[in-house]
């Protein structure tokens, strides 16, 4: 977690300003005992279709709605702080938040599911939104598209072979740990994170609906750039 520039408005203007937010991150999680994580990526009523679309609504962790996507990492930074509960500030996660956050889910789960570090850190396919995840949600309520995002439809619906399928948050129980909802696959997930490399040094974590399980598991960091704002990509709302 090291600051690198960014032009965007939204983002942090010096190393200060960002060591700042990680400092009162990490006291807050030794002075709490931890820090509270969205149980459903970032959602929003109505469905985004592109990039060009006006950003000013706050974002819910909820189930049933659509994901937040289309908004580059600085834009994910700045509607996350619109999220504020009591005396807790809303915030995009740290890459060592998602680290915990996966440490927690292995050590709570390990006894009951041997193969869980497997599934967090090599093949991810059963626990989420993969495209090598072939799945079948029977609840009307859960909304699915097949064209990247343009339309939605009710399910049930049967993903009978490898297909690029978004769901709406929260789509079904298996694809929860813990009862936080999708750390694998539907959105790529922004974070504060630097990845090391010459360019495309921003962090998304945990693959999307348009990757392997296998390939890319919840532990998968990976890399893009300040400007990417695609379909694939949203965010996980943090409170510390």
């Amino acid at each position: 977690d090291e600051y690198y520039e960014d032009s965007a408005d939204e983002w942090f203007k010096s190393t200060e300003e960002y060591n700042i937010k990680k400092y009162k991150m990490l006291k807050s999680i030794y002075q709490n005992g931890g820090f509270w994580v969205g149980r459903y990526e970032a959602g929003i009523e109505n469905n985004r279709k592109s990039p060009t679309e006006e950003i000013t609504v706050t974002p819910k962790s909820k189930e049933g709605l659509y994901p937040y996507n289309y908004i580059t990492r600085a834009q994910a930074k700045k509607l996350a702080e619109q999220v504020v509960y009591d005396e807790y500030s809303g915030s995009l996660m740290f890459g060592v938040q998602w680290d915990l956050m996966l440490k927690f889910i292995e050590n709570k789960k390990i006894n009951e599911d041997t193969a869980i570090i497997e599934k967090l850190n090599n093949d991810s396919t059963l626990i989420g939104n993969n495209r090598n995840n072939l799945w079948n949600i029977a609840n009307p309520e859960v909304k699915y598209s097949t064209n990247i995002g343009i339309s939605f439809n009710n399910c049930p619906y049967q993903k009978d072979e490898e297909d690029d399928v978004i769901l709406t948050t929260g789509a079904d129980k298996k694809f929860s740990l813990m009862n936080i909802y999708d750390i694998s696959g539907n959105m790529w997930e922004w974070t504060l994170e630097q990845v090391s490399g010459e360019s495309d040094m921003c962090c998304n974590r945990g693959g999307g609906f348009w990757r392997s399980g296998l390939g890319y598991p919840a532990s998968y960091r990976g890399s893009t750039s300040i400007t990417d704002s695609g379909d694939s990509i949203g965010f996980r709302i943090t409170l510390y």
